[in-house]
């Protein structure tokens, strides 16, 4: 996979900068249902979701952040999900892949925060 896939799809621009608002609509679209699905397999158990957190936050380096993103897609498939065309490519890139995990950890602390706020 190379960077034209990126640029066709809008997510690299022609100026060679990363498209923020394309990987946070990507991003923003998976997060969602992988946050519901951990949400309800975890029965809202904050210990395994915090330890989820730690280890997007953790890993989200640059060393491990390839890792981090094949986790992402596994846990997907775990969770009976299945990984976004649209996101699959985010990996090709390390700007990319750098914003993709940063927006994806977010919205999913956000999309956490939600559930527990309905709970209380």
């Amino acid at each position: 996979m190379n960077n034209n896939i990126l640029l066709d799809k809008g997510i690299i621009l022609s100026s060679g900068e990363i498209s923020k608002d394309k990987i946070n609509l990507v991003a923003g679209a998976i997060t969602q249902p992988f946050a519901e699905m951990v949400w309800v397999t975890t029965g809202g158990d904050m210990e395994t979701i915090n330890r989820l957190t730690d280890i997007l936050v953790s890993m989200n380096t640059p060393a491990d952040r390839g890792k981090l993103f094949k986790i992402i897609k596994m846990l997907y498939g775990l969770m009976g999900l299945q990984f976004s065309e649209e996101a699959e490519p985010m990996g090709a890139d390390p700007a990319v892949l750098e914003y993709f995990i940063f927006s994806f950890t977010a919205d999913f602390g956000e999309i956490i925060k939600d559930y527990i706020a309905e709970i209380e």
